[in-house]
């Protein structure tokens, strides 16, 4: 008997993050395709559909190739690695810092995107190569996340909920594909960005907890155990001193970059901003 909760909450982490990583490709994609458009050559737009599915390709290829090389006989340690990593990206790819200004820097970059191209004149190779990239990137952050959440699930119903997940999540991405060819200027990226920041961060805590334990399983760490707490795998929730101070340090310099002035975050951010 499996606990639905559980199967639940991997469905939503899955959903949630093939929906961020895809939406941030696919805004680039729309700035290119409103370039080619402004500049009255339509025909470019298939270059830069050949990109982005050169890279969605071979997205999936290398997934596939990581999945069968690692398999399902993986060692705590490699489990906990990725754990790891992906966390540490998630970090990256989510900082509260860049979320106060995401929204308006996407909006510069889509008309500074529409701008160039039109100043440039741009050839088909630079569109194609320019999508191929973005979601080339996208898709290499999205084979770790995935490859993190599949250590953390034991259970088939769970790695079922994980597929369940990235199904709805494509095809959601298929629909707001549409909306954004029609409306990239006026959606609400704020809220969106805002709300999928700290989702996303909620899951480098997690990922971080089940890394830390997968090590201990592994050898590789210490394990003093908490005999008074519970044990709660789906949240990365482990009853011992090392995997919750992990998890503390994590939400507290979340918490910390919360409350970091404005004016202090520019220089921080400013690189992703300009490649976002």
């Amino acid at each position: 008997m499996f606990d639905s909760s559980t199967a639940l909450a991997y469905f939503s982490y899955s959903l949630g993050i093939i929906v961020r990583e895809g939406l941030e490709a696919m805004l680039v994609i729309v700035a290119l395709l409103a370039a080619t458009q402004q500049r009255g050559e339509r025909r470019l737009g298939r270059f830069i559909y050949l990109g982005a599915l050169a890279a969605l390709g071979l997205s999936g290829a290398l997934a596939w190739s990581v999945n069968r090389l690692i398999g399902d006989n993986t060692s705590d340690a490699l489990e906990g690695f990725f754990q790891l990593l992906a966390a540490a990206t998630l970090v990256y790819v989510s900082s509260w810092l860049t979320s106060k200004r995401q929204s308006n820097r996407w909006r510069r970059f889509l008309s500074n995107e529409v701008r160039e191209g039109n100043a440039k004149g741009l050839p088909a190779a630079a569109f194609a190569l320019a999508a191929f990239l973005a979601v080339m990137r996208e898709g290499a952050e999205t084979i770790v996340f995935f490859q993190a959440l599949a250590a953390g699930a034991t259970e088939s119903v769970e790695r079922h909920a994980i597929t369940g997940g990235l199904a709805a999540g494509s095809a959601l991405l298929v629909v707001l594909f549409i909306i954004l060819r029609r409306a990239a200027y006026r959606l609400p990226l704020q809220s969106f960005f805002s709300w999928t920041s700290i989702f996303l961060y909620a899951l480098a805590v997690i990922f971080v907890g089940q890394g830390v334990a997968s090590w201990q399983e592994a050898g590789l760490m210490h394990a003093t155990l908490i005999s008074a707490l519970p044990s709660v795998s789906v949240l990365g929730f482990y009853p011992t001193v090392q995997t919750l101070a992990a998890q503390v340090v994590l939400v507290a310099f979340g918490a910390a970059k919360g409350f970091v002035p404005e004016s202090w975050a520019g220089p921080l951010v400013g690189r992703r901003a300009s490649a976002p």
